[in-house]
């Protein structure tokens, strides 16, 4: 990852403020969740970072992500379709279904995909997408594709030889930010080590790929927690936070002894460890840490390859390696000119009105 670097033009979404997908759309800023450890407030967070290395023919399923994507590719060609589902959500065949919230995608459920081979579509068969738009783009070394979130999409490698490209994942709640853009180190690219991607892969283990929010999983045990009147977390309490529906935690021949070692970890950074950690207290245990339970404990259970694998966290050594390269690159920079900025507000647009309807994107 030190060989890799995202696009600079990434690095100017904010770690001070992000949507609150709890408000209502046009959603409102608060808090950042997800702070940056060392402080680097430019930074945008990264969700999820991926190598993807395939040779012969392969293709995605016609699919959307829950978060923005940025895809870089390095060799080989590709070639893309899109479907809008904000104006053909009625139109189209989910496998899944109820997942896409189309007036509140903030808050979309979950992942979803359609049953569609777009080179061979039996408009009988789906009718309903006569008159759906696609588009379709030819994606060559050296060019960055950037997908939307909640955006439909199938990926088709074209030729027989070595492919390989890379993305980064980040919230849709993320928003552009001028003011925390003008410390960011523009003139040079990060390489991706260096970023405090949420989901790092450490080269061993499970390959963090789509697994839970660990945010989600913090909000989730707070609530039983909650429930059941606990002031500080019990053992019994994250047994069943990480061991609900096909988690890899659930059916571990050494469950019991892995569960209470990954407790005893985050009751470490309790006040009283003896006792637990409080409620208030589980914001204390940085969401890199909080990702092993949340990836082990995912309810949707591993992918195939991750069977019987356990998920390893980036240690503080790493992450001091990581600050100490960033603060090299700031020194290099050349002090910008601060400018102001003018021009109406952004809208940080998450809905789109579909064709026809009586909603105005503007609004929203």
């Amino acid at each position: 990852a030190w060989e890799v670097a995202p696009p600079s033009v990434l690095l100017c979404g904010p770690r001070r403020k992000l949507l609150d997908k709890s408000t209502p759309p046009p959603y409102k800023p608060r808090a950042h969740d997800y702070p940056h450890e060392s402080n680097f407030t430019w930074m945008t967070h990264l969700f999820e970072a991926n190598l993807w290395i395939a040779s012969g023919k392969t293709r995605s399923q016609f699919h959307y992500d829950k978060e923005w994507n940025v895809n870089c590719l390095l060799s080989g060609r590709k070639r893309w379709i899109f479907l809008d589902p904000f104006q053909f959500e009625e139109e189209i065949q989910w496998a899944r279904g109820k997942q896409f919230v189309r007036d509140n995608p903030l808050n979309n459920h979950w992942t979803d995909w359609m049953y569609l081979d777009p080179d061979h579509t039996d408009l009988i068969v789906q009718n309903k997408l006569r008159n759906a738009d696609f588009w379709e783009i030819i994606q060559e070394p050296g060019d960055c594709v950037f997908i939307p979130y909640a955006m439909l999409h199938q990926v088709e490698k074209l030729d027989e030889g070595t492919q390989v490209a890379a993305s980064w994942m980040f919230l849709p709640e993320t928003m552009y930010d001028e003011e925390a853009c003008q410390e960011a180190p523009l003139e040079e690219d990060l390489p991706l080590a260096a970023m405090d991607t949420l989901y790092m892969y450490t080269g061993k283990g499970l390959i963090p790929q789509g697994y839970n929010d660990p945010l989600n999983f913090v909000n989730a045990l707070r609530a039983i927690m909650k429930q059941k009147k606990e002031k500080y977390l019990s053992l019994a309490t994250f047994t069943r936070a990480v061991s609900d529906g096909d988690a890899s935690l659930r059916s571990l021949k050494n469950r019991k002894q892995k569960i209470k070692a990954i407790f005893d970890l985050v009751t470490s950074f309790a006040k009283e460890p003896e006792r637990g950690l409080r409620a208030a207290e589980l914001k204390k245990v940085p969401l890199r840490i909080w990702c092993k339970p949340a990836a082990e404990g995912d309810s949707e259970g591993p992918l195939p390859c991750d069977r019987g694998e356990e998920y390893y966290f980036c240690d503080d050594q790493e992450f001091s390696k990581m600050k100490r390269h960033v603060q090299d690159v700031l020194a290099r920079q050349t002090p910008r000119e601060t400018k102001e900025v003018t021009g109406p507000p952004l809208q940080h647009t998450r809905v789109w009105k579909r064709k026809g309807g009586a909603r105005d994107a503007g609004e929203l």
